[in-house]
């Protein structure tokens, strides 16, 4: 069954039209063409695969040779199909759009169904053949050039492989352009060297067609990737016999873009090289072998006064001062010798005395055919060195005075990081000196809530350039104790920019903790002498009570008694008699009521909870309220100010929910937990905005009672909700 399939493919293949102008072949894998469609066979001169066995690999371009092979071996091991495009030559070579697929048949050599579609269409292969003649090799062999062949209009006759991997595109594609100088024009970016834009009509080919001549330019085509390349065309104009008039013109194509792209590297670095020459600090020189002198730096000049002018091929050795050639020479022979890069530092002694000291680099420069050069390249160290010098003696004293004195100092390097702390601050924190403790291990052992105050502190001074700073904070010990500590930090700047503090620590904690207990101190005189304010309040609204009951009281009940033996004449003296008895018992019952306002119940004989329920009961007989009171056993554990202060303020309530609220229910709770009394008091009254409304004389008098106490009366209230007061205080 399976010889059966081969026959008809085989059968099918060489029974396809002519006209469908493609190339159908069954190969093996090695190359040998199976069967073939009569096209192939006639186009490309093959015996017939049943009388011989012609090779598809002997056929291709040597340039699409390998590239075939690695498809059909990729292609058979996969199973997949792949496409490329391919020039078969016998006679002259015909590019080809190949598509390949594999065919499998078991127990057989793997064979591959190849399909090519020419992309060189009868009319060019007829023109082609007109006019191409012996350049039909040059366009379809060459392999580093770009060939086209065109008409007299410009239009493609013939292209080959590389010409399309110039132009980033396929063969098939520079075949399906039918109006190449649209293409030149609109699509393709081609400009001259200059960057101005090169018009189709003025092409190097367009001109060979015009005069007849040669022609030859550069040109910089511009890609859809963005990429640049330089081209040089080279167009020759193609005569046809007894004809004065090209009638074709065949142009070479060469990509110059790497080497544009190295011209423009060594223009680059050459650039690059004069610029580090002008501007480097240091000494920097390039030798050959010889030691002549080829290039140096500004400062090298400058430094040891050399007259530039005067330098071309004279000796580096005899330029500078024999102390400076010594040192020079000796490094110079050690890499012309190894070819390795060498460094030393040298100290240099001038004829007046003084000192130098240099870091010198010796290195070959590679890359200069037929010569060596080297390259030359010295630090002056001397300054550093004697900078370091003057440094180190600094420390030494810092470290000596430190541990001299007892003050607590620290010095914090910015630049590096590094922090020094004396041993007195050490032993005053309790930790040990022997484990280096930067910023980040100090800042995390500062109390939280110090912490950011600190690192503001010394950010806004280094922003604003100030000299110091100081602060307060607590810091972690080593035992996990607090110290309160002062902080002070100069801040020494260098072109501007803080590059070191140094500071000194103090511990405050006794003087901290004095403050605090004189401060407990005044706050308890203040609660005393407020506490005796209050009971001389309390003394006197309670004689004034007594004076209003048991004098003005009796003297209007007297007056009441007087009055009512008096008879009145006639009827209207009766009422007049009858309306001033309505006023004096008004009088006596309004003093009765102030009386036990101002006399307060004797709450340190009586509990306090009684006496909320004498206030309820007396408030229901004159209101008519609805009041409830849930209360514990331990409401009476208060002291004797605190009892007072909270019958006044629920008095004041009362009062507030009696004038302003419309109130018909208020629920009193009275409890003690955590260590404080809690009294809520809640009505479902009209409720009030707190924001808006203006505190008035009564709910001042509550907060100024309970802050006192160092408790707390708060408020929560709105339109149409009621009002609930909860005020909480310590029990002692």
């Amino acid at each position: 069954m399976m010889r059966t399939l081969w026959k008809d493919i085989r059968r099918i293949i060489e029974e396809t039209a002519i006209s469908q102008n493609k190339f159908i072949s069954l190969i093996k894998e090695d190359g040998t063409i199976i069967s073939a469609n009569s096209r192939m066979i006639r186009s490309l001169h093959l015996p017939h695969p049943k009388v011989a066995a012609p090779n598809l690999f002997e056929l291709l371009h040597p340039v699409n040779k390998p590239l075939f092979k690695d498809g059909l071996r990729l292609s058979g091991k996969n199973g997949t199909k792949f496409s490329m495009e391919a020039c078969l030559k016998n006679g002259f070579y015909h590019p080809v759009k190949w598509h390949i697929a594999p065919v499998q048949a078991a127990g057989e050599q793997r064979t591959y169904l190849c399909v090519g579609h020419q992309l060189l269409d009868e009319d060019r292969t007829r023109l082609f053949h007109q006019l191409g003649g012996e350049h039909n090799q040059l366009i379809f062999e060459s392999l580093d050039t770009g060939v086209l062949f065109q008409d007299t209009r410009g239009e493609i006759i013939a292209v080959n492989l590389k010409a399309a991997e110039i132009f980033n595109t396929s063969l098939e594609r520079l075949y399906q352009y039918r109006n190449v100088a649209d293409q030149w024009n609109h699509n393709w970016q081609f400009l001259q060297e200059n960057g101005a834009p090169a018009p189709f009509d003025k092409a190097p080919f367009m001109k060979a067609l015009e005069t007849g001549q040669r022609q030859s330019e550069t040109l910089v085509i511009r890609l859809k990737n963005g990429e640049l390349r330089w081209l040089q065309f080279s167009s020759q104009p193609v005569f046809t016999e007894n004809s004065p008039v090209a009638s074709a013109v065949v142009t070479k194509i060469s990509d110059l873009t790497p080497e544009k792209e190295q011209l423009r590297d060594l223009r680059e670095r050459k650039a690059a090289l004069k610029s580090f020459m002008k501007q480097t600090p240091n000494l920097a020189w390039v030798v050959d072998e010889k030691a002549s002198l080829l290039f140096a730096s500004r400062y090298f000049y400058e430094f040891f006064g050399i007259n530039e002018a005067i330098t071309a091929d004279k000796s580096l050795l005899k330029l500078v001062p024999p102390p400076v050639a010594e040192a020079m020479y000796k490094i110079h022979l050690q890499v012309l010798e190894t070819g390795k890069p060498a460094d030393a530092i040298q100290t240099i002694k001038w004829a007046d005395g003084s000192e130098y000291i240099f870091h010198i680099d010796i290195f070959a420069i590679e890359g200069v055919p037929g010569k060596k050069i080297l390259g030359g390249y010295a630090v002056n160290l001397t300054d550093k060195y004697e900078a370091e010098k003057k440094l180190r003696e600094t420390n030494e004293r810092l470290l000596l005075l430190s541990r001299a004195t007892s003050d607590s100092i620290w010095e914090w390097d910015m630049q590096t990081g590094h922090i020094f702390r004396n041993d007195a601050l050490m032993d005053m924190i309790g930790y040990h000196t022997d484990v280096s403790k930067g910023l980040s291990w100090w800042l995390r052992r500062i109390h939280p809530e110090d912490r950011n105050k600190v690192a503001d502190t010394v950010k806004q001074s280094t922003d604003e350039g100030s000299q110091s700073w100081q602060q307060e904070y607590r810091f972690k010990c080593a035992d996990g104790t607090y110290k309160h500590m002062r902080d002070r930090g100069y801040i020494v700047y260098e072109n501007g920019l803080p590059v070191k503090m140094i500071g000194s620590l103090q511990d405050i904690t006794d003087r901290k903790e004095l403050e605090g207990r004189l401060i407990e101190e005044r706050l308890m005189r203040q609660k005393e002498v407020s506490e005796k304010v209050i009971q001389a309040q309390e003394k006197e609204r309670t004689q004034i009570g007594h004076e209003l009951h048991d004098n003005v009281n009796q003297i209007l009940s007297s007056a009441k008694l007087f009055f009512e033996l008096v008879s009145a004449p006639d009827k209207e003296q009766s009422v007049f008699k009858a309306k001033g008895l309505e006023y004096i018992s008004m009088a006596v019952e309004e003093i009765r009521k102030l009386s036990r306002e101002l006399v307060a119940p004797r709450l340190r004989e009586n509990s306090l909870v009684p006496c909320i329920h004498q206030l309820i009961g007396d408030t229901r007989l004159a209101s008519g309220l609805n009041i409830s009171f849930t209360h514990d056993s331990d409401a009476d554990q208060l002291t004797d100010g605190r009892k007072v202060t909270l019958f006044r303020i629920l008095q004041e309530q009362l009062k507030n929910i009696l004038k302003h609220s419309g109130a018909d229910r208020v629920d009193i709770r009275l409890e003690c937990r955590d260590e404080k009394i809690h009294m809520v008091v809640k009505d479902n009254g009209n409720g009030f905005d707190a924001n808006q409304t203006f505190r008035g004389i009564g709910l001042n008098n509550i907060y100024e009672r309970v802050r006192f106490y160092d408790g707390t009366a708060d408020i929560q209230t709105a339109p149409g909700k009621g009002c609930i007061l909860t005020v909480q205080m310590a029990v002692s």
